[in-house]
């Protein structure tokens, strides 16, 4: 079987620095010109020719209809240039073969005179291979490069590729015939990247996930220096009493949470969880994630800690998770739920725009007990700011 089995067709990759994402008609300009790119032209056979209008053609033509299908997903790398995203270069799964049990694809890549020698593409490749392995879980890349581009064959070496052939007339420099190599990186030698040895043995491959940033919080992966905070944020009587975490919460609920249940929610794309950290401190502040259990549609979870309650970090991280829902997965809808009477949830959907459509009864499982619950909804390119009268209780006074 061809082509992709389950995966989003708009992931956006990102390590804070390096970031993967979908060409989009804006990026026509840089697209030409990593085209018109001389090394490019010398060892990849670019088009030297391609115009402004021809790249944006390719983007919503070709370029669109290949992660349509699943079988060419081409990225664009940007990094940040004096302190703003900018488009370094390109990167892509070619020729994706799926299957159930894993599969193959081959990896692309060319890159502009400002994304060379900055680590970028070091970066891009290490974003690519978590994504084919964790998240499409593919079984083995292939890298092909032209015998004395030495650029692409050290790249390759560093990012754990291992020569497995040399082939006669299998690439071509300045638009003649000559020798390639083909590289090969297997789901079990991925260990470059993850900064183990070579020989370790099988890894269980992690998917990627996106960093995102804003002024009071940023949102990136859990990793087990979370772990007593989440613990201390599960164990706190509000998130009993309106959430559905574990009773009496502990460090063996946290690394289940942290590396099986999370990790299987971004490998599946059926739960997307973010640790939402201090941007100074990378102190654990909360969770957020998107339930995505139908299509073009999520839900809302979140659980701040105490601590974090009052500073707007809340506010910003699902603001930040509402961008990432519709700019970047194309959502068309995300739902929030929560158990009445619990009016500060409702209060934070209120003031993200969230409109409220109703009550169901008895439609929520309190630990085993039917209780009712509120129904609120966004769309897409609604405004995310109050859209009705608050109707709740008065804030409390002093």
């Amino acid at each position: 079987m061809s082509g992709l089995l389950g995966a989003r067709s708009n992931p956006v990759l990102s390590d804070g620095q390096t970031t993967l994402r979908r060409f989009t008609a804006a990026d026509a300009p840089a697209f030409a010109a990593i085209h018109t790119d001389p090394l490019n032209i010398m060892w990849t056979a670019s088009d030297p020719a391609m115009t402004v209008r021809e790249a944006g053609e390719l983007i919503e033509g070709s370029i669109a209809r290949g992660w349509e299908d699943g079988r060419y997903l081409r990225f664009a790398i940007t990094d940040m240039l004096d302190g703003a995203p900018a488009v370094v270069g390109t990167l892509s799964l070619q020729d994706v073969f799926s299957t159930a049990g894993g599969g193959s694809a081959g990896v692309g890549i060319k890159m502009l005179p400002s994304g060379r020698g900055t680590g970028a593409a070091h970066r891009a490749i290490g974003l690519l291979c978590g994504y084919a392995f964790g998240n499409l879980g593919l079984e083995i890349l292939h890298w092909r490069a032209t015998a004395g581009n030495e650029a692409s064959a050290s790249l390759a070496r560093r990012s754990g590729f291992v020569l497995a052939a040399e082939i006669p007339g299998y690439g071509h420099v300045d638009g003649t015939v000559a020798d390639g190599l083909m590289f090969t990186l297997t789901r079990n030698g991925y260990h470059v990247l993850d900064g183990m040895p070579a020989g370790s043995g099988p890894l269980d491959i992690k998917p990627a996930v996106p960093v995102l940033a804003g002024d009071r919080v940023v949102l990136r992966a859990l990793n087990m220096s979370d772990a007593p905070d989440l613990v201390d944020n599960c164990r706190h009587p509000d998130a009993v009493r309106w959430t559905t975490v574990p009773l009496d919460y502990s460090m063996a609920d946290a690394d289940l949470y942290i590396n099986k249940i999370s990790v299987e929610g971004w490998r599946t794309g059926r739960t997307l969880t973010f640790a939402a950290a201090d941007p100074d401190t990378d102190e654990l502040l909360g969770t957020v994630d998107l339930q995505c259990n139908a299509p073009g549609a999520a839900a809302v979870g979140i659980n701040f800690g105490p601590h974090a309650r009052g500073t707007g970090a809340a506010e910003e991280a699902v603001r930040l998770l509402l961008d990432y829902a519709f700019d970047q997965l194309n959502l068309a809808w995300v739902h929030w739920i929560a158990m009445v009477p619990n009016w500060a949830s409702r209060k934070l959907a209120w003031k993200l725009g969230f409109h409220y459509d109703g009550q169901g009864r008895g439609d929520y499982n309190d630990r085993g007990t039917p209780a009712d619950r509120w129904l609120l909804s966004l769309a897409a390119g609604e405004p995310r700011n109050p859209a009705q009268p608050w109707t709740g209780p008065a804030p409390r006074s002093g």
